[in-house]
């Protein structure tokens, strides 16, 4: 069967003015007619042709389950591309299996785009490089890579991190407990650094003895037994993502601290558990399906308009409740 490709080359119009035309955008009378004329040639309608050939690939790592915000993303995903008649593949690849993929990609293969999801700063960093050599449209989910040619649409993390450490330090909160991985995730740094920007905005100094940083085959339970062991116990504990807020919540429970009063505890991302919890989880919405949904409709984008990239942040919002 014919694809994109073989409208491109028989038509003699641009990859671009055709994908606005088959998306139903006006174009020149001049390379309407040529498109036309070349879809009749061939034996295909507009709507066929859109269908079969727009596929978006959901590129994630073998560990994905990990990232708490999956399931939401991909029901964005999903609902946006059913309404854009986009198919949807997924694709499991880290380490040497990216090179291996986009050494043998190919538009003729259908797949149009990638939209990026939940990877470690590595994997991040060499599928960005793979992705901009081959000239491959894509978009990074809830990830600000600084490189100008790469594609993004993400909550602004670094801010609501500092946004969600201000309100603890507004309450009085001055010895903030935390912990990430900012050597192997990007996202980890962003926050942790939204972390120290709170504090200099109120004129302080986070105290670093509160600052947990994981290696790579650290676990968040020994650190946040560490935090609950501490000589001088903190008044808050700032979780990165709302399953390290959960977490400390249960084991200083367990310990015989009381949330929040004697330790505020506030957590990142809102995930459907957080206001459900016990004490109900002080955290910042990171709107997920949303990202999910913008993601298809700005790779539609950079693909009928011909765009070098996007980059969008999304508003985040504070929900405040028990824990805080």
């Amino acid at each position: 069967m014919p694809k994109t490709e073989d409208i491109i080359q028989k038509s003699g119009v641009s990859r671009s003015t055709v994908f606005r035309f088959l998306r139903g955008d006006n174009v020149r009378p001049e390379a309407r007619k040529a498109i036309l004329k070349a879809m009749h040639e061939l034996g295909y309608s507009t709507r066929e042709l859109f269908l079969k050939d727009v596929v978006f690939e959901i590129s994630v790592a073998k560990d994905f389950e990990k990232f708490k915000g999956f399931t939401e993303v991909i029901q964005g995903i999903t609902e946006r591309a059913e309404v854009k008649n986009v198919k949807i593949q997924l694709a499991i690849r880290t380490g040497e299996q990216i090179r291996k993929d986009y050494e043998r990609w190919s538009e003729k293969n259908g797949t149009k785009g990638v939209i990026i999801i939940g990877k470690d700063w590595d994997n991040e960093t060499l599928e960005a490089q793979w992705l901009r050599d081959k000239k491959i449209p894509h978009i990074f989910v809830n990830r600000v890579i600084e490189e100008p040619d790469i594609s993004y649409v993400a909550v602004d993390v670094r801010k609501a991190a500092c946004d969600i450490v201000e309100y603890l330090i507004n309450k009085g909160c001055r010895k903030i407990a935390t912990l990430g991985n900012p050597g192997t995730l990007r996202i980890d740094r962003d926050k942790l650094a939204g972390y120290d920007d709170a504090f200099e905005k109120k004129g302080l100094k986070a105290d670093e003895k509160y600052k947990f940083i994981l290696e790579e085959d650290d676990s968040s339970a020994d650190a946040i037994e560490k935090i609950l062991n501490m000589e001088d116990i903190p008044d808050a504990f700032f979780g990165i993502c709302d399953s390290y807020a959960m977490e400390f919540i249960n084991r200083a429970r367990e310990k015989g601290f009381r949330i929040p009063e004697d330790i505020s505890v506030v957590g990142m991302d809102d995930l459907d558990i957080a206001q459900y919890f016990k004490p109900a989880l002080t955290t910042v919405k990171t709107p997920f399906r949303e990202l999910g949904m913008l993601a298809v409709d700005y790779l539609l984008q950079i693909l009928t308009e011909d765009l070098v990239s996007v980059k969008s942040i999304v508003k985040h919002t504070l929900h405040i409740r028990e824990s805080a």
